[in-house]
């Protein structure tokens, strides 16, 4: 596995949104989703506004992979659940990167079902 590299980390904790596209069983890339994604300091994280139920997350949690693309950054990943101690930690970082936004879209990213679909984005190459 690789890391992501300091310059990468910067980019996505300024940039409002990133694509991921899930993997399929057979590796080939499915649909596209538009989200917001938050790092802490050395891992980011991307977490579905609709939980467990969203076809993306689906898809992303059946296969474990996606590609991972922030302005012009792409990377293909490996997709890792993430404790309820750390979804705490990714919750605040939700809160503080996008405190900007309106209630009604920063509050279902850290309330109710959408804490159940959170994921660790770990680069492999």
């Amino acid at each position: 596995m690789s890391d992501w590299t300091a310059e990468e980390l910067d980019l996505v904790s300024k940039i409002e949104e990133v694509e991921v596209t899930p993997a399929g069983a057979d590796g080939a890339p499915l649909q596209s989703v538009v989200i917001w994604a938050v790092t802490d300091g050395s891992d980011v994280f991307v977490r579905s506004v609709h939980g467990q139920r969203a076809r993306w997350w689906k898809q992303a949690e059946a296969s474990g992979r996606a590609t991972f693309t922030a302005d012009g950054v792409v990377r293909d990943v490996t997709l890792e659940h993430v404790s309820d101690i750390r979804n705490q930690a990714v919750s605040d970082a939700y809160n503080h990167k996008y405190a900007a936004q309106p209630a009604e879209f920063l509050r279902p990213m850290v309330e109710g079902e959408s804490l159940t679909a959170t994921f660790r984005v770990v680069p492999v190459a």
